[in-house]
């Protein structure tokens, strides 16, 4: 606590080069803060599919079977495509960055067998000769580097009950009596991966994925997916199973910058940086009258001096002449009257 003698003009000048100051920051600091990061990193990198997998499930009201299963899925580049191969004949991709475009190739067969125990699907057979509803559901499960806590996206499309196969088709494979049964429409064949991490189907597209689930049946038994419009896509690699056109879209790169632009943009940063100063100095420059009192004291030695034998008295440990020096202190600073006469110059 020091002795100020107050000068209006001085602290009016210091108050307003401050003010001005801080709104120079305000403005200056983040655009330079962007330039720097934009010159240094592009605003967007591709953000490809690193990891896919697909998964064919049955429902009834007995419960639910995982049928087919891969995560065995090839994905390619767009540009690493053989040229005679046409794979985007209706110029679905025609608005889109090339480099952004991948093309996830998955096996026909299951990577996991069919180990159901008999006891099991004889009761979920029985649940089909009950004419209860049956339900199809495809996934696709993505998995990509960013955005962070979105890196895995997951696309879930139940069959259309027109598209539905019949459930007797369905019994008989199960039981062994057919090796076959075709679902139609399954999922679409292009898709569009947002960098908020969603997936979304192509709008225009018409035409979906048909395909055949076929129960192979020798020593182990295991699910096939043959996709029947494979010749709608050359049979790429001889692949038949489940087959896409992804688009991936671009997402800012990783870091603090990065992630908070992804989610904010970078307008949202501008003006929570601007809010945010503008608080810190209303703060700073709210009821300053109300501090003139406390703040530019004529003279601090009587107030100093209470202090310092309040911590004397602290150290003797005498609490009870520290308690009175304390509230004494403290009925001074509530009263401006006897502020003022205990701050008097001598």
């Amino acid at each position: 606590m020091t002795a100020r003698i107050p000068n209006a003009s001085i602290m009016f000048c210091t108050m307003q080069c401050n003010f001005h100051c801080c709104i120079l920051s305000i403005h200056l600091f983040p655009y330079y803060s962007y330039q720097i990061y934009s010159s240094g990193n592009p605003t967007n990198v591709a953000n490809p599919i690193k990891d896919a997998s697909v998964q064919l499930d049955i429902k009834t009201m007995s419960g639910r079977l995982t049928l087919y299963q891969t995560t065995l899925c090839e994905k390619l580049q767009w540009d690493e495509i053989d040229s005679d191969v046409d794979l985007d004949r209706f110029g679905y991709l025609n608005s889109y960055n090339k480099n952004d475009v991948q093309l996830i190739c998955c096996q026909a067969d299951a990577n996991m067998l069919w180990l159901v125990p008999h006891v099991v699907q004889t009761r979920f057979v029985q649940s089909l000769d009950r004419d209860m509803d049956m339900d199809i559901y495809f996934i696709w499960v993505l998995t990509r580097d960013r955005p962070k806590g979105k890196e895995v996206v997951k696309y879930e499309r139940p069959v259309d009950p027109l598209d539905l196969p019949k459930q007797s088709d369905v019994q008989k494979v199960l039981n062994g009596s057919m090796n076959s049964f075709r679902i139609y429409n399954l999922y679409p064949r292009y898709f569009r991966v947002t960098g908020s991490g969603e997936v979304r189907p192509f709008e225009q597209e018409a035409d979906a994925v048909s395909a055949d689930l076929i129960m192979n049946h020798a020593d182990l038994h295991w699910w096939s997916f043959l996709d029947t419009n494979s010749s709608d896509v050359s049979g790429y690699r001889g692949m038949t199973g489940p087959m896409a056109i992804i688009i991936s879209e671009e997402t800012p790169p990783q870091g603090i910058l990065g992630d908070t632009i992804s989610k904010f943009s970078i307008w949202g940063l501008y003006i929570t940086f601007v809010l945010a100063v503008g608080r810190f100095i209303r703060l700073q420059c709210s009821d300053l009258r109300m501090r003139i009192p406390y703040e530019n004291l004529p003279s601090c030695d009587r107030l100093i001096a209470i202090c310092e034998d309040i911590y004397a008295a602290r150290a003797e440990a005498e609490l009870g002449v520290e308690e009175v020096l304390y509230w004494t202190l403290i009925k001074i600073y509530r009263s401006p009257h006897m502020l003022l006469e205990y701050t008097k110059p001598d």
